[in-house]
C-alpha cells in the first residue's frame, strides 16, 4: 500500500475498491472554508468536526487523546500548534458553572501558567467550559481549549496549543474549526455499527461463486476523472471469473493515471483475486511518479490472506519491510477482500436502502479499519448528457475517513463517483478515454 508518508502534498493510496482512486488525487483547497480541510469522523467516540487545512493527523499513539493533528513549521519542520480531541478525565456531574470556576482554580494553580478565561459558555450546541492559559517562563506557550458536556461524566474537550506568537492565528483556528464540531450520541452510533457488521457478514456469508460469476460478467469499465473541468486522469477496472487450484473466484484489474501538482504524474496497477469462501486472496500493486519523463518515486506492494494470516511485502524505492498481521475471529467473518471491495455495488441489494459494515485491512497501519457502503435511495444523472435512473450510495472508506458518494445503475455499474474533495470520476467509453490518453492501454 503506497501511504502519504512516502508520497506528501496529500496524497494517499488506500485499500481497495474504486474509492481509492479518488484518495489518491491531492485535494483543491477545502470543503469547509479556505482555512478548514475534509471533516473527520470518529463514529466509535461520536464526533466529527473539519479540520485546519495543511494539519496533518498524528497516527502515533495517545494514551489520552482520541485524536491529534499537527500543523509544522515549513521552514524547520517543528511542530508549529497541534490540535487533539480528548475525554475530560474524572468528568462528575456537577454543572459547566461549577466546572468552569473548578478548572480555573486548578490552573492558578500551577507554576508558571496565566490564566486569561476560565468560563461557562455553549460548545457544539452542549453546555461547556472555555478555558485558555499562557504557559512557562514569560508565557512561551499557549493553549486554548473548549469542554463540551454531552451527559454526566461525559465530556469532549477540543484543544490547541503552540507558541505563543501564534495566539491569534490558533484562536481563529479553534473558533472555525469549533465551528464545525458535531457531537454524536455513541451509543446510537455502536447499535447501528453493530447492525451494519451484521448486514456486512451475512452478505459475506452468502456469496456463492455463481454470485462472484454474475457480478464479474459485466465486462470492463473506463472512467473519466476530474476536477470542475480540469481532466487530470483516467481508470480502467477489469473483473473476470478466477480460478485458484479448487477454489472458484473472482479476479480484478485496475489501471488508473492521473496529473499530480508540479508538472508530475502517477500511474497505479492493481490485480486482486479472492475465492468465493474468502479462503485464499492475493493482490498486488504498484505505483510510481514521473517528471519530466523520469521515474521520481516507485512503490509496490505484494500481499496475501491465507489460512488465517495477512502477509505483505512492501517495497518503497527498493527498501523493502514484510508486515503480518493476523486475521483474528472477530474481524475474519466480516473481513472484506479487496476484490470483493471493487465489486460491493453489483453484490449488495440496491432495491432498499441500509448500510452493510466490513473489516478491511489497512497495510499503512497494519491494521483493520471498519469500511461501510450504504445503499441511499433512487437517483437521477446525467453522465455525457445522457439521464439515467441511478441509485444512490456512498463507500466510507474508514471510520474517520469522510464517504465518497456514488451514483450506480440498477446493475451496479458505477456511473459517478464524487469525493468529499471535489473529485469526480464518470463512466466513459474505451475510445473517449483512448482519445484523451492514446497510451492508456500500455
Amino acid at each position: 500500500m503506497v501511504s502519504g508518508r512516502f508520497l506528501g502534498k496529500g496524497i494517499s493510496v488506500v485499500a481497495c475498491g474504486v474509492a481509492v482512486f479518488l484518495a489518491t488525487v491531492p485535494a483543491a483547497g477545502a470543503p469547509a472554508s479556505e482555512k478548514l480541510g475534509p471533516r473527520y469522523v470518529d463514529p466509535v467516540h461520536g464526533y466529527s468536526l473539519c479540520v485546519p487545512a495543511g494539519a496533518r493527523r498524528d497516527l502515533g499513539p495517545g494514551v489520552k487523546r482520541l485524536a491529534r493533528w499537527v500543523k509544522r513549521d515549513a521552514k524547520t519542520g517543528a511542530i508549529a500548534w497541534q490540535l487533539t480531541v480528548r475525554k475530560a478525565a474524572g468528568a462528575g456531574t456537577e454543572d459547566m458553572s461549577a466546572l468552569a470556576k473548578r478548572l480555573g482554580a486548578g490552573l492558578r494553580g500551577l507554576p508558571e501558567v496565566t490564566v486569561e478565561k476560565a468560563v461557562e459558555t455553549r460548545v457544539a450546541g452542549l453546555p461547556g467550559v472555555e478555558t485558555a492559559v499562557a504557559q512557562g517562563r514569560r508565557g512561551r506557550r499557549w493553549q486554548h481549549e473548549l469542554w463540551a458536556r454531552r451527559g454526566p461524566g461525559d465530556i469532549l474537550v477540543l484543544s490547541i496549543s503552540g507558541a505563543l506568537g501564534l495566539k491569534a492565528e490558533m484562536d481563529e483556528l479553534l473558533a472555525m474549526t469549533a465551528g464545525t464540531w458535531e457531537i454524536m450520541d455513541p451509543k446510537q452510533l455502536a447499535e447501528l455499527r453493530k447492525e451494519s457488521l451484521q448486514r456486512g457478514r451475512s452478505l459475506l456469508e452468502g456469496l456463492t461463486a455463481a454470485d462472484l460469476t454474475r457480478a464479474a460478467g459485466g465486462g470492463e469499465q473506463w472512467f473519466l476523472c476530474r476536477r470542475g473541468d480540469e481532466a487530470i486522469g483516467f481508470m480502467r477496472i477489469s473483473p473476470a471469473p478466477a480460478r485458484d487450484g479448487s477454489a472458484v473466484g473472482v479476479e480484478v484489474r485496475t489501471t488508473a493515471r492521473f496529473g499530480l501538482p508540479g508538472g508530475q504524474s502517477m500511474a497505479i496497477r492493481r490485480v486482486m483475486t479472492a475465492s468465493a469462501d474468502r479462503a485464499k486472496e492475493h493482490w498486488t500493486e504498484s505505483a510510481k511518479i514521473v517528471h519530466g519523463g523520469k521515474v521520481i518515486r516507485q512503490m509496490s506492494e505484494q500481499g496475501a490472506c491465507e489460512a488465517g494470516l495477512i502477509t505483505c511485502r512492501v517495497t518503497t524505492d527498493g527498501q523493502s519491510a514484510t508486515r503480518k498481521k493476523p486475521l483474528e475471529p472477530a474481524a475474519a467473518s466480516s473481513y472484506l477482500p479487496r476484490a470483493f471491495a471493487v465489486l460491493l455495488p453489483r453484490l449488495v441489494d440496491l432495491s432498499k436502502p441500509a448500510s452493510y459494515g466490513f473489516a478491511t485491512y489497512t497495510t499503512a497501519a497494519n491494521a483493520f479499519d471498519l469500511r461501510t457502503f450504504a445503499v441511499t435511495g433512487p437517483a437521477t444523472v446525467t453522465v455525457n448528457s445522457r439521464t439515467h435512473e441511478a441509485v444512490q450510495v456512498t463507500d466510507q472508506m474508514a471510520a474517520d475517513a469522510a464517504p465518497a458518494s456514488m451514483a450506480v445503475s440498477k446493475d451496479g455499474s458505477l456511473l459517478r463517483m464524487t469525493s468529499d474533495t471535489g473529485i469526480v470520476i464518470e463512466q466513459s467509453t474505451r475510445q473517449a478515454v483512448l482519445r484523451r490518453y492514446p497510451d492508456a492501454e500500455k
